[in-house]
């Protein structure tokens, strides 16, 4: 059925998806906050820790792409050179990225839980977290470096110059796309300064509903940061061949579950409204549709 809808028969049902959930949240977001919200759960504590892997793969992977063009090109040797050092610090810092807050989140768990605390209280605007010694979080970070780059690399040397070529592109845009989201939605978190569900006061007087900017006040609640990051994974279609439409549509449907999933645990875990979850997840969608356009790429032949 999906096959035979055409694309802006596609495009309506997606909007009219969001248009309904932000209709639920602008109504619902106190109430359904009280209802479901409880830091005790493991499972969305899990998707706090490590959901927002997707981001920081797209990242990754640019840069390995971009490597990999420099032992493909014939370009000068000091011009190889440059490309495989940017190539490697984009590398780098999609996978510093992510470990940096999934090791936070971590320690911050572990801590809960000594503490008797609720395992899914955390800082989530930028106060004092827990971490490893710097020495210990860059030698992680060169592991998974180096053995991402060994499997990667691998993968990319049995490609095509016309795969190859498209994968570029991925490449570029994976960047573009992240350098938007990493430029803009935080300057969004501050502009509109809504405070979490787990901030609202005893009489929750201080609640404000999303289409409301209050500016800088230090409070961080919309969009999510998390369903923005998990909603990457609508992304990873693009890595896959083009002639092979299963596993592109596989990775679609994974991509927007994750991304689902992720966005409905920080509701229940009190770090977001309803219409922040909301809004993070369709920034990412919004993003990825006008830049596959621009690139004329497709998720799904």
């Amino acid at each position: 059925m999906l096959e035979k809808m055409s694309d802006s028969r596609r495009i309506a049902i997606v909007i009219s998806i969001f248009v309904v959930l932000l209709g639920i949240g602008t109504f619902g977001d106190l109430a359904i906050s009280n209802a479901v919200m409880s830091q005790n759960s493991y499972v969305a504590t899990f998707l706090q820790n490590y959901a927002c892997f997707p981001v920081g793969v797209v990242i990754m992977m640019s840069g390995e792409i971009v490597m990999h063009y420099a032992a493909r090109s014939s370009q000068p040797m000091i011009a190889k050179l440059l490309i495989v050092v940017a190539g490697t610090g984009l590398s780098l810092y999609g996978i510093w990225y992510y470990l940096k807050f999934a090791i936070q989140y971590t320690l911050s768990s572990i801590q809960n839980l000594e503490h008797n605390r609720p395992i899914g209280q955390a800082n989530n605007d930028g106060g004092v977290n827990p971490t490893l010694p710097t020495f210990l979080n860059i030698i992680i970070c060169l592991v998974v470096f180096v053995v991402a780059t060994l499997i990667i690399q691998k993968w990319l040397s049995r490609k095509t110059e016309e795969e190859f070529d498209r994968l570029m592109r991925v490449a570029i845009l994976g960047v573009a796309v992240a350098f938007v989201y990493l430029m803009c939605v935080e300057e969004i978190k501050i502009m509109w300064g809504r405070v979490r569900p787990y901030e609202l006061n005893g009489v929750q007087d201080n609640f404000t509903p999303w289409y409301k900017m209050n500016g800088p006040t230090g409070h961080k609640s919309f969009p999510s940061g998390h369903s923005c990051e998990s909603m990457f994974a609508i992304f990873f279609p693009l890595y896959a061949s083009a002639k092979n439409t299963r596993l592109r549509k596989r990775l679609l449907i994974f991509g927007v579950t994750w991304g689902a999933v992720t966005a409905i645990s920080r509701v229940l875990l009190g770090c977001h409204f309803f219409s922040d979850a909301t809004m993070g997840a369709f920034v990412i969608i919004f993003l990825v549709f006008v830049g596959t356009r621009c690139a004329q790429l497709k998720l799904v032949n």
